[in-house]
């Protein structure tokens, strides 16, 4: 099976830091639909960048490979231009992407794609891994999943989607996360979104988010009093519209990181409350 561009997408970059302190992106290469924008340094010396891409979203047989080296003393901050759309797949047809970070001492890297719109029968699946030098290396790790296009009636009517993190301090391996999911495939299976509704898993809301924080000396108190949960076991935020409600929650993994949870109606108010928590560890 091959994809719109006759072969394996990369995405390959290398953030340096100069002897004055400032970050610069030292080497970079990438093949179609990838590209970059020039960076915009911040005061601070790291430096923020976009990746865009010149595809409208993830097609049946695309492969998606990205390498990024952030050395040491570097800080870089990269977040994508839109929305990830995964559009429909014909049976056994599959999109895929493969994630390889690493960061050496010292260094920073807050990796925050938009969120993913999986189509009606899209099939997707996402390997990430993350190599730290040490626990001076901080990593910020940042995963939003809609639903579907709920607007037009595809609640969970996606496939499969399935998104691997696998983060290692060292050569010691402190954290994994596998989160696979089956949808209806555009209504065939509607058990499947039953079971996606359940309490146990989505619990009748419609978007999900993950964000994950390694190396910032945080612990799970601090960030549970940025988002008001210092007094509560979930956060419930009231709002005048259904839409705009959210219950998150904060884990301290067995090696002193951070994981944190939300569920909502939509993806703006996840990315609002990780926004408050991102601006808290900056």
């Amino acid at each position: 099976m091959t994809n719109q561009f006759g072969k394996i997408s990369r995405f390959e970059l290398k953030a340096s830091c100069s002897k004055s302190g400032k970050t610069f992106i030292s080497d970079s290469f990438f093949t179609s639909p990838f590209k970059i924008m020039k960076p915009f340094q911040n005061q601070d010396g790291s430096i923020f960048l976009y990746q865009q891409t010149s595809s409208p979203g993830i097609f049946a047989g695309d492969i998606q490979e990205y390498h990024i080296l952030i050395e040491e003393n570097a800080k870089l901050e990269i977040m994508s231009q839109s929305f990830e759309k995964i559009f429909k797949m014909e049976e056994n047809e599959l999109g895929e992407r493969k994630i390889r970070l690493q960061l050496q001492k010292n260094s920073s890297l807050f990796f925050s794609p938009l969120p993913c719109i999986p189509f009606s029968e899209s099939r997707f699946r996402s390997e990430s891994k993350v190599f730290l030098a040490d626990k001076s290396s901080r990593f910020l790790y940042e995963d939003i999943l809609c639903g579907g296009r709920i607007s037009h009636g595809e609640l969970f009517d996606f496939d499969l989607y399935q998104n691997l993190i696998e983060v290692r301090r060292g050569k010691k391996l402190i954290f994994r996360d596998n989160a696979f999911f089956e949808g209806s495939k555009g209504g065939k299976n509607p058990e499947r979104k039953r079971f996606l509704q359940a309490p146990s898993v989505f619990g009748g809301f419609t978007h999900a988010g993950s964000l994950l924080l390694f190396g910032f000396e945080k612990n799970q108190w601090e960030i549970r009093k940025v988002l008001g949960l210092e007094e509560k076991l979930l956060y419930a935020q009231k709002a005048e519209s259904e839409s705009e409600r959210l219950v998150c929650e904060v884990t301290e993994t067995d090696s002193g990181d951070i994981a944190l949870r939300a569920l909502a109606y939509s993806a703006e108010e996840i990315q609002k409350s990780f926004e408050r928590v991102k601006a808290f560890i900056r």
